[in-house]
């Protein structure tokens, strides 16, 4: 399977974040795979919701950008292998949506992506 063409696999399991240590909640709207809190993630995936890497390592927020079809994108580095990856910003779950002041944060990577 190639990285280039993604396969999304529905897991929306909930979970301790290991920045913050607050649970994480499900999503309503899609898969949720970062705190909603402080943005942090884990290196899971290879694919989205494959859960197949075996990397485990921490995925830190470094920027944002937007996107025109899915809105605001996070940005990460994985802080084990480098690996850099995005991921949608959960502006309107009605279960908890992320902190848009934490997205504020991060820096802006001006360029809108298609």
């Amino acid at each position: 399977m190639s990285l280039a063409n993604p396969v999304f696999t529905k897991i929306n399991d909930s979970f301790k974040c290991l920045n913050c240590s607050k649970q994480v909640p499900h999503a309503q709207s899609t898969c949720r795979d970062h705190c909603p809190n402080c943005l942090f993630s884990i290196h899971v995936d290879n694919n989205p919701g494959d859960r197949s890497a075996e990397c485990k390592g921490t995925l830190k927020p470094t920027a944002w950008s937007q996107n025109k079809k899915k809105g605001y994108m996070i940005h990460y580095r994985c802080e084990k292998c480098g690996e850099e990856k995005l991921n949608k910003f959960l502006e309107h779950d009605s279960f908890q949506a992320d902190d848009f002041s934490i997205l504020l944060k991060l820096n802006s990577v001006t360029k809108v992506k298609e």
